[in-house]
């Protein structure tokens, strides 16, 4: 029999913020801010379902989490798992994949400049634009660029139209969802990585793969799958499907 391997993006696919939630629901805790402080919850549904998943398949996360904002997710992953948006890749033994080395840091290294580029010039803007800018390295390459701002989205939105605006550069791509930013590397990104993971476990024997994801960045990695699953009044839901109603 063919194994069942869900590649499962996290914020806002299988957990959310509280004002996320319906409301007189049961929640469950579902990951933590570093003070250890609940930031995220399940509803009932997602908990069945992936309690589900993982009785009955693999499950690989595909998240733009660093790995330690992965570490704390309260879901057991004992599998490969995915993030840095796509960039670090995780075997079952927590080792890099020999081909990471060889296959994905030149790509993250090819692209450090335009990046270090953007950080200062994001990084100059911040104070007078309302937003706080991070960046994510693995192994001394640097992976990708976070913003973030806590006013809806406006802030963000902003930001976003200006960089589409000016155009960003081949080597670079942007992720925008609500309240999180992000400039990410092409070639070292989730559906890079899912491609890549898949043809690992192809190897082992026959799979059936299932994407899951909430915001149009996660199409990609989600049509490398061979079906696809979208939570109801996602970004995926809203912006693509408004017309079927």
């Amino acid at each position: 029999m063919p194994r069942v391997v869900v590649f499962l993006d996290l914020d806002d696919t299988i957990l959310q913020t509280a004002p996320k939630c319906p409301p007189d629901e049961p929640l469950a805790p579902a990951a933590f801010n570093r003070a250890g402080e609940v930031l995220s919850f399940m509803t009932r549904a997602q908990q069945r379902l992936l309690n589900f998943w993982l009785e009955q398949g693999i499950v690989i996360p595909v998240t733009g989490r660093t790995e330690r904002a992965l570490e704390r997710v309260a879901i057991d992953f004992n599998s490969w798992r995915i993030t840095h948006h796509g960039a670090v890749i995780r075997q079952p033994d927590g080792l890099l994949p020999v081909w990471w080395t060889s296959e994905v840091r030149p790509v993250l290294a090819a692209a450090r400049s335009l990046l270090e580029d953007y950080w200062n010039r994001l990084s100059a803007d911040a104070p007078s634009s309302g937003y706080r800018i991070s960046r994510h390295e693995i192994d001394d390459c640097l992976t990708y660029l976070s913003v973030k701002a806590d006013d809806g989205g406006a802030t963000l939105a902003r930001l976003a139209a200006r960089l589409q605006r000016k155009g960003l550069p081949a080597e670079l791509a942007l992720h925008w969802n609500g309240n999180n930013l992000a400039l990410m590397v092409r070639g070292a990104q989730k559906h890079d990585a899912v491609r890549r993971v898949a043809e690992e476990l192809r190897r082992e024997g026959p799979i059936v793969t299932l994407g899951a994801g909430d915001s149009l960045t996660d199409l990609p990695f989600m049509r490398v799958c061979d079906f696809a699953l979208a939570p109801r009044d996602s970004q995926i839901q809203n912006q693509t499907w408004s017309e079927y109603r």
